[in-house]
């Protein structure tokens, strides 16, 4: 008898569910017309004081403090995240395997360790850390949220793991994820949909999202995600966290599966998704310093540069900066909402003495096409092969259905065009020279990470506020700004619209529905400026709070 695809899905997940301790679990779900539900972890009556302190850190670095000092054992708190994670899943639907028997054995390990030595193992010592479903872990199931792949485990860790684990971090679960990375949703057939805790009506993002839902909710402070269009960025934004898309493999991808694998005309990267804003360089330091390039040939031999990150070719630290502002891509108006944080923020630097001046898109259309071109060239093959293996539908939105495979001979003209684009851009971009003063470009520019807040489930979402960087491989960090506020953030009055993804976004934002929000945007800077773009980040953020205050 032939087994189906919903069969072998809810077996899976039912056997999954069976590793979650039931001691663990809410004894009632809230209504599901309750739609916030981020305060939940701390009214519900599971967690202890203990538990609710170190869940609640307020930083990275002052959790990992605590471990170094032995405030809290590495044991104390991975049980407390344990807990908390379960939790923030009974509410989204953001894990897709828990390991949470190996984390505490790691944790048992750490105490150990440093109870005999007296020191820490790294410097992540006993820090929990989440990952996205389609990074390995050895021993641990490896689906890629595929009703096909169900049964598969890892043979080996990514090389991001073993990083990770050298540098002392405990690894405990794998999160929710869009069917094939193609799209902006936590949502696949294996393992359903992941929610936006701060409204369950709204999309979590994607593809990243079950981190971004995790970490919403504080079931885990720092994670990894993937970003191959804004997959990292986008749940960041959306549940008002910090995210870092760095450069190709400076975090390495090896050995961490992907979908469409071999395509190297737009590659995916890896980075960490935060609570706090140190969270991203810490973990961006730790992973530079644990030489990735000893361990995957492709990542750069780039250490951490504590001269860059103090902006050594960026005027230097204290320096006044010029940061330019994408308004509008020329494509897609941002609506309200998105547009009082690019208020908030250029206002706040000019405050704090820089300098903003306005950037003039560069050829977007034709940038978005070249992408698509890209995502699409295989005519989806990829995706429908993986899909034949338990015969699942197919989801989403990004991949055209029923577009051609193209020839080699066309992928190798569309990634000439491709190249010539890049360089067209950053030509583009060291002209602004000539407005900035400074007698550099522009040191960082500043844009949304996406034309409107998260939106509703299945709704498409124009990408390219964050693709153009997937496409030039420049460096983004992640800020959150405001959230939606309905008495200023009111609809815009009927226009004529340049394309239907302006008009989708236009009829979609309704100012009650989206009411809190989340609304962040991100500095983007050049190729392989990540320390750089971190200290701006700061820089950024801490003008926005500190304008926010007054």
């Amino acid at each position: 008898m032939t087994i189906s695809w919903q069969d072998t899905a809810k077996a899976y997940v039912d056997a999954r569910d069976s590793c979650i301790p039931a001691e663990l679990q809410l004894s009632k779900l809230p209504a599901s017309t309750i739609l916030d539900v981020r305060d939940i972890p701390q009214t519900c009556g599971q967690l202890s004081s203990l538990d609710l302190e170190i869940t609640g850190s307020e930083s990275i670095e002052s959790l990992l403090a605590t471990l170094r000092e032995g405030t809290w054992s590495a044991v104390d708190v991975i049980t407390a995240f344990i807990k908390r994670a379960v939790i923030a899943h009974q509410l989204t639907n953001c894990l897709t395997e828990v390991f949470f028997d190996k984390a505490l054995e790691r944790a048992k390990y750490l105490d150990e360790y440093r109870s005999r030595t007296g020191q820490t193992v790294g410097p992540l010592h006993g820090l929990p850390i989440s990952l996205k479903d389609q990074v390995e872990v050895e021993g641990v199931n490896q689906s890629m949220c595929y009703v096909g792949f169900t049964g598969r485990k890892a043979t080996y860790n990514s090389v991001l793991v073993e990083i990770l684990l050298k540098q002392g971090a405990v690894l405990y679960c794998k999160t929710n994820m869009s069917q094939g990375l193609w799209f902006g949703e936590g949502y696949n057939n294996l393992f359903g949909r992941t929610s936006n805790p701060f409204n369950r009506n709204l999309t979590c993002g994607g593809s990243s999202g079950g981190e971004g839902a995790l970490i919403g909710l504080r079931g885990s402070l720092l994670g990894v995600g993937s970003d191959l269009g804004g997959s990292i960025r986008l749940p960041a934004s959306f549940q008002g966290l910090y995210s870092l898309r760095g450069c190709y493999s400076r975090i390495p991808y090896c050995r961490t599966s992907n979908s469409s694998e071999g395509q190297e005309s737009v590659r995916s990267v890896l980075g960490p998704l935060s609570v706090s804003l140190d969270g991203v360089k810490i973990f961006a330091r730790a992973v530079y310093d644990g030489k990735p390039w000893t361990l995957d040939p492709w990542s750069p031999k780039l250490p951490w540069n504590e001269a860059e990150y103090h902006l050594a070719e960026h005027g230097g630290e204290g320096g006044q900066l010029c940061f330019a502002f994408m308004e509008d891509d020329g494509v897609v108006r941002p609506v309200k909402p998105v547009r009082r944080a690019m208020d908030i923020t250029k206002e706040a630097l000019i405050r704090a003495g820089h300098k903003v001046i306005d950037w003039k898109p560069f050829k977007t259309a034709e940038g978005f096409a070249l992408l698509r071109g890209i995502y699409n060239a295989d005519g989806g093959r990829d995706l429908e092969t993986q899909l034949a293996l338990s015969g699942e539908p197919r989801l989403g939105y990004l991949l055209t259905a029923g577009a051609r495979e193209l020839t080699t001979y066309e992928l190798y003209r569309l990634q000439d065009r491709r190249s010539s684009y890049i360089k067209e851009a950053l030509d583009h971009w060291n002209a602004t020279v000539a407005e900035t003063g400074t007698g550099r470009p522009v040191d960082g520019i500043i844009c949304p990470v996406s034309a409107g807040p998260p939106g509703r489930h299945n709704s498409p979402r124009y990408i390219y506020y964050t693709g153009w960087c997937n496409l030039a491989d420049y460096a983004a960090c992640t800020f959150p700004v405001t959230s939606v506020d309905p008495s200023v953030d009111t609809r815009d009055e009927p226009r004529d619209f340049r394309n239907n993804e302006e008009k989708h976004l236009f009829e979609e934002y309704d100012p009650e529905f989206f009411e809190g929000a989340p609304v962040g945007l991100q500095v983007v800077g050049k190729k392989y400026e990540e320390e750089a773009v971190i200290r701006m980040t700061e820089i950024v953020d801490a003008a926005v709070k500190s304008f926010s205050k007054n």
